[in-house]
């Protein structure tokens, strides 16, 4: 069984930490495609396209259900940022890139075909294709992928001081590269955590630590269930402090 953790702290100017989010995350269909294009020799042939490499954060939620078996089938954010919503200001690289779906077509005999995104398997399963729609993300840096096993992963990213202002920020998404192996980038939705609405200001950045792996194989995961886990955490960029 996949289980995923994220962790998000508040990083002050005078190095005051606040962790404001340490819970499980929620994976993802994405996360269960790519490992099948992996077993079946398909999708990309370049190992770098399925580790974490985008992320996304939003400012509403996708009403999902743990309880119900299509939770995972969804492949967007409900509201992510846009190339402004990120601030002029922003060190972060914003990029638009054509972001992968599953799609349903109902009639694949007209042009264009009549398909629709899979959102909690709303649509009708009929041909199901990948697809994807353009929409913005900031990229994380490789050297930001902490640790890569067979696994499991951990990811670090930041919103930083000038990134988001103003913005009551609800829900993260985590993106593979391009597990599909296309010409271009079309990340796919691996992992999301919804939450408490966060009012991003300039006064703190914000650090986000995700890991993602194979409950019963991965200790790094593990140890978030059992209540074993203490968080050693990379330094965070430009400073010298960690998140404890």
């Amino acid at each position: 069984m996949v289980k995923g953790h994220v962790t998000i702290c508040k990083i002050y100017k005078d190095g005051t930490q606040e962790i404001v989010l340490d819970e499980d995350n929620l994976t993802t269909n994405g996360l269960s495609y790519s490992l099948a294009e992996i077993s079946m020799g398909a999708g990309s042939e370049y190992a770098e396209d399925f580790p974490p490499a985008y992320f996304q954060v939003g400012t509403d939620t996708i009403g999902y259900n743990t309880s119900l078996a299509i939770s995972s089938h969804f492949y967007q954010l409900s509201a992510p940022f846009d190339w402004t919503d990120y601030g002029d200001e922003t060190t972060l690289e914003v990029v638009k890139r054509y972001r992968g779906v599953l799609a349903s077509c109902t009639d694949i005999n007209v042009s264009p075909p009549s398909c629709s995104a899979l959102l909690l398997t709303s649509s009708l399963l009929s041909s199901t294709l990948y697809s994807g729609v353009d929409e913005y993300f900031a990229v994380i840096p490789p050297e930001y992928i902490s640790k890569i096993f067979m696994d499991s992963f951990e990811v670090e990213f930041t919103l930083d001081e000038n990134s988001g202002n103003g913005k009551a920020i609800t829900e993260v998404g985590l993106f593979s590269k391009n597990p599909k192996g296309l010409s271009q980038d079309s990340p796919l939705l691996i992992a999301y955590r919804k939450f408490t609405a966060i009012t991003k200001t300039s006064d703190f950045s914000l650090v986000i630590r995700w890991s993602v792996g194979f409950l019963g194989v991965s200790n790094n995961v593990d140890n978030h269930d059992t209540g074993g886990y203490i968080n050693p955490g990379p330094q965070i960029p430009g400073s010298s402090e960690e998140i404890s």
